[in-house]
């Protein structure tokens, strides 16, 4: 069986180890294809050092490659890895159960990787830094996280709706309203330089948003919807340019305030959909409800005579 299959195969696996993780601080972050298990402990991020090893190394066995790998480092450089700080904490596994686990903070890491002999070792590092500048969402954060993302969502909708009537129809004309969204509150050109500022997909910007930040965007989103609609705006150039202006706004008000700055914000583990979306959200599979049948859909029968 390829790797391929064979993480296809632990996929619900993983999705339950991630459940598992949220309940206790924790997250699964993704680096490349390979899950690495990390929780938040005295303020800051510890990633299950077995998992870092697995990613780097591509071993099929991580486990015996970090026992191996800190057997050789104690041989060969004399340093223990537990002098070093790493620590266990209970980390679950791929069944759901807490077992006690090697870990180590951003630093700790950083050190280990000098020894290891990786191509994905300098790609790690970059990823380690992005990831790592995320906080865990600890008390009432994750919740309002939660409800501000269905907000903004629906505000989103809403507008896009709205300027159907005033004469943006195509998909361009769309994500040009889209760049002014983002281009105005953020002092961006487009989204896409918010894309590789934060390397995401488009459309997911907001997943890893604070509930400040996003609370930011959906006064936008509303305040340029109430200004379009109060000017009568017409056409992608007005509509847009109104856009514009509200998120200059917004972020005018921010600065006047001595608020933080939407793009310096912080940054949090993504929030799945299956946590903020609404049941009847037109994006939201519907797993349990039968399919509709229609009148008169059944497939035709087409019989070819066998020519004489």
């Amino acid at each position: 069986m390829s790797d391929e299959a064979k993480r296809w195969n632990n996929t619900p696996k993983t999705a339950q180890m991630g459940s598992k993780l949220r309940k206790h601080d924790g997250h699964l972050a993704l680096f490349e294809h390979f899950p690495i298990r990390r929780t938040w402990h005295n303020g800051e991020w510890w990633y299950s050092c077995v998992d870092v090893m697995g990613a780097l190394s591509a071993s099929p066995r991580p486990a015996n490659y970090w026992s191996d790998f800190k057997r050789d480092l104690l041989k060969q450089e004399g340093i223990a890895t537990h002098a070093l700080g790493v620590c266990r904490i209970k980390l679950p596994n791929e069944a759901g159960a807490l077992r006690e686990t090697d870990c180590a903070n951003a630093e700790i890491l950083l050190r280990l990787i000098q020894s290891v002999r990786s191509p994905n070792a300098e790609p790690f590092k970059i990823w380690l830094a992005r990831v790592g500048a995320m906080v865990m969402d600890v008390g009432e954060e994750r919740p309002l996280r939660q409800q501000y993302r269905a907000q903004l969502d629906q505000s989103e909708r809403d507008l896009h709706e709205l300027v159907e009537f005033q004469g943006v129809v195509t998909v361009e004309e769309h994500a040009q309203l889209t760049d002014a969204n983002y281009g105005s509150l953020y002092n961006v050109s487009c989204e896409m330089d918010m894309l590789r500022r934060r390397r995401t997909w488009p459309g997911m910007l907001p997943d890893t948003m604070g509930s400040l930040e996003l609370a930011a965007n959906f006064f936008q989103r509303e305040l340029a919807a109430d200004m379009i609609r109060n000017r009568n705006a017409q056409g992608v150039h007005a509509v847009t340019e109104t856009a514009r202006a509200a998120g200059k706004a917004v972020r005018g008000a921010i600065e006047q305030g001595g608020g933080t700055l939407p793009e310096d914000m912080p940054q949090y583990p993504p929030l799945p959909p299956g946590e903020w979306m609404p049941p009847g959200h037109p994006r939201r599979i519907q797993w349990d409800e039968p399919m509709e049948e229609t009148e008169g859909s059944s497939v035709p029968i087409i019989e070819i005579k066998k020519p004489e």
